[in-house]
């Protein structure tokens, strides 16, 4: 599905779920571009029932080396990208009573903007081994429960989330973190650090998060 911001960008969705369902959750993919596991997952809330919407950023395009990765998300343009995460929260919010947003790495960092600029959309907010924006004046912006995922093999963990544990605490904020001895990207099967049971106990804790905070 098309949608159309303010200024008249177009972005592309995918999008499912049954329309009677009170809660949704919107997607938003790593700096790889939208993948098979990220509608894979739409699927699966959409059976655990969600309204679920991956949202594309990227235009379509699917870098091939990290290299692509840095020139395309530098190159992106924020106020643009929060148009399109507004609209399709926006659209979001117009069919269910509660959102949540979910990111990985790339797509974790924008799910941070999102509950920054727009925290009246957003219900809870779940993010997977990104770079962590939340400091203590952020932390003021977000009006939502977060749970964060960690690589432990990433060189930044575990200081970065001892920071965000620390600033979330001095901020009152409601925050649930896991780490796992994984690489980021554990969660796609396409990837060389797929790791199926960080996947699967991620998913699940997932999945309780969200029953808990969106109702």
């Amino acid at each position: 599905m098309e949608l159309t911001t303010d200024r008249g960008e177009v972005f592309t969705t995918y999008l499912v779920g049954e329309s009677h369902q009170d809660k949704g959750i919107l997607i938003i993919h790593d700096g790889w571009g939208v993948l098979a596991y990220n509608h894979a997952w739409a699927d699966r809330f959409a059976q655990a029932g969600y309204q679920a919407m991956v949202i594309d950023l990227f235009d379509g395009q699917h870098p091939s080396e990290h290299r692509d990765v840095s020139i395309i998300t530098h190159n992106l343009d924020q106020s643009v990208v929060n148009q399109k995460l507004q609209v399709a929260l926006s659209h979001l919010k117009d069919r269910v009573k509660h959102v949540a947003v979910l990111g990985w790495s790339f797509g974790g960092v924008q799910a941070q903007q999102a509950a920054f600029n727009f925290p009246e959309l957003i219900d809870a907010l779940v993010l997977y081994y990104c770079r962590i924006l939340i400091n203590k004046q952020k932390a003021q912006q977000i009006d939502c429960p977060v749970l964060t995922f960690f690589a432990e093999n990433e060189r930044t963990w575990p200081d970065k989330q001892a920071d965000l544990e620390q600033v979330m605490y001095e901020a009152d904020k409601t925050l649930t973190c896991y780490s796992y001895e994984a690489d980021t990207g554990f969660v796609n099967p396409d990837s060389d650090y797929y790791d199926d049971q960080a996947s699967d106990s991620a998913w699940q804790h997932t999945l309780q998060f969200l029953a808990e905070s969106l109702h």
